[in-house]
């Protein structure tokens, strides 16, 4: 009845637009209408294609754990798919606070807003990119890039992602029972060390090494964890084994390995072997006896130091 002039507009109506730019597809992180389409006619029927402006964001740049004092800065990209698509806004959003803002049709288009743990660089930030200065542990939580297409359609896209800001070791020590400072063992004694990170968030997690090869498990004394009211915690891992073992030249460096979400601190410590025992342990006819005893001390040694470390685990 009245369905062919209704098909005969249609068809008048998106034929004059044939020749306009359009996008092959639509992913759904481009726009919020990602259900408005429309038919073109092609030499096979009707294809279906997207609404004629959409917009896409192509790469979102959220630092995962950057550390407390760092400037960070976020980056958004973005396009703008359609003949004429101009941008209206660039906003960003942590949480439900929207702490910056740029407008592309403004002559003033940076907008910047303070809230906890927020301080924006406005002069540093553009139209892709944000910085927050010297940023603290409250900067922490969920951002969002929303960008929007201009009038009357203002075609949207968002995106997501999490930032959690670490706090790194306010120190890192080597310290040994030992006296003086540095040590010298004589053979056949225990050498017993500790590492201590403090006031990291999270925790770090340390490792152990000796002359430039990681220690063994047999070697690694745990200890307990302590976390203050802020949830900073101090970390302590001991190295225990007995001289001569690892010493090359009378000497032995311990290296300790603070590491928190990739972020590293490192400290060392040279110890040294007597050189009098050193030659007494390795004489002709003095060896044999001390040899036996260190062979069965050391074995006494890794039983205690496994007992021990399950004790604390």
């Amino acid at each position: 009845m009245n369905l062919k002039p209704a098909i005969y507009c249609r068809w008048r109506s998106e034929n004059a637009f044939k020749d306009a730019t359009l996008p092959d597809y639509h992913h759904p992180a481009q726009s919020r209408f990602t259900n408005l389409e429309h038919k073109v006619p092609s030499s096979t029927g009707y294809e279906v294609r997207p609404y004629d402006k959409t917009v896409e964001i192509t790469e979102l740049e959220v630092p995962e754990s950057p550390r407390a004092g760092d400037d960070v800065t976020l980056t958004c990209r973005f396009k703008l798919h359609g003949n004429g698509h101009n941008l209206h806004t660039v906003s960003w959003w942590r949480g439900k606070d929207q702490f910056y803002t740029y407008k592309g049709t403004n002559h003033d288009p940076k907008h910047a807003f303070t809230f906890r743990g927020i301080q924006v660089k406005k002069e540093e930030s553009t139209r892709e990119s944000v910085v927050l200065k010297n940023v603290p542990e409250d900067t922490s939580g969920v951002f969002k890039c929303e960008v929007m297409g201009e009038g009357p359609s203002f075609r949207t896209a968002v995106k997501t992602k999490v930032m959690n800001v670490i706090v790194p070791p306010r120190t890192v020590e080597v310290h040994s029972w030992a006296d003086p400072d540095p040590p010298t063992y004589r053979a056949g004694e225990t050498i017993q060390i500790n590492c201590t990170a403090r006031g990291a968030k999270p925790r770090a997690h340390i490792m152990w090494e000796i002359n430039g090869r990681p220690a063994r498990d047999l070697n690694v004394v745990k200890y307990a964890d302590f976390e203050d009211h802020r949830g900073r915690v101090t970390t302590t891992l001991g190295l225990r084994w007995m001289a001569p073992e690892y010493f090359h030249n009378n000497m032995a460096r311990v290296t300790c390995r603070a590491a928190v979400a990739g972020h590293s601190t490192t400290a060392s410590k040279d110890i040294y072997l007597d050189p009098a025992s050193s030659a007494a342990f390795n004489h002709p006819y003095g060896s044999a006896g001390m040899s036996e005893r260190f062979t069965h001390s050391s074995s006494l040694v890794g039983e205690t130091e496994i007992g021990f470390k399950g004790q604390n685990t």
